[in-house]
């Protein structure tokens, strides 16, 4: 993700309701320090473990680690039998994400896993998801949508990062991703708002979180 959005009312929304623990501090400057924006801000990542909370997850697939930021985060709102699968393509990311994932409280709950996450997803046959995080090559949000939706259990979640793709699709900066990445995240956000399958909203905030859950 990269986060463009600043001002007083996001100010005003982290002062109040955000608690960033110290150990996610960190991690968060150690981000920025290496790829600046390139993380989910902290009023995002308070929002995303306030989604794991309310959604009752236990177990959380996602696709796309970076340095671990967003996966502590939601690693913070589960119950102590709770998991993530945390897939990442980047090597050098993957063995940082491992690090602060290892120095944390959550250590035993998180599972950094180095690989193409397509791949993985055509090959999982474990047991299935409560909730699926995107926050990967957009090209591929709409298959990564196809692939994950098999491996959700009945009424599980899907949340996508980035579904503004940076003001592109409302026209806002037309230039602001490939046509590639375009047609992927409308048939994503399209596939989420139909109201056949699942039960869904893109959330206005700085790059939009589409949230969405299956229908019985």
């Amino acid at each position: 993700m990269q986060t463009r959005a600043e001002g007083k009312t996001l100010d005003y929304i982290t002062r109040t309701f955000v608690t960033e623990p110290d150990y996610i501090a960190t991690m968060r400057a150690e981000g920025e320090r290496r790829r600046a924006g390139m993380q989910v801000s902290s009023y995002e990542g308070a929002l995303l473990a306030w989604v794991v909370s309310i959604s009752g997850a236990k177990r959380i697939l996602e696709i796309g680690t970076f340095m671990g930021y967003s996966t502590l985060w939601m690693a913070s709102a589960l119950p102590k039998n709770g998991h993530i699968t945390s897939l990442e393509f980047d090597t050098d990311h993957a063995h940082q994400a491992r690090e602060h994932v290892k120095h944390s409280p959550h250590q035993h709950q998180v599972e950094v896993v180095h690989t193409d996450a397509l791949v993985w997803l055509e090959k999982y046959h474990g047991e299935k998801f409560d909730l699926i995080f995107i926050d990967a090559d957009k090209r591929n949000y709409f298959n990564y949508l196809n692939a994950g939706v098999k491996l959700l259990n009945p009424r599980g979640w899907v949340v996508g990062d980035n579904t503004l793709l940076f003001g592109a699709l409302s026209g806002e900066n037309p230039e602001g991703a490939r046509d590639e990445a375009k047609a992927a995240m409308f048939q994503f956000n399209d596939a989420l708002a139909d109201g056949t399958r699942f039960d869904g909203m893109l959330l206005p905030t700085p790059e939009g979180l589409t949230v969405a859950r299956l229908k019985d």
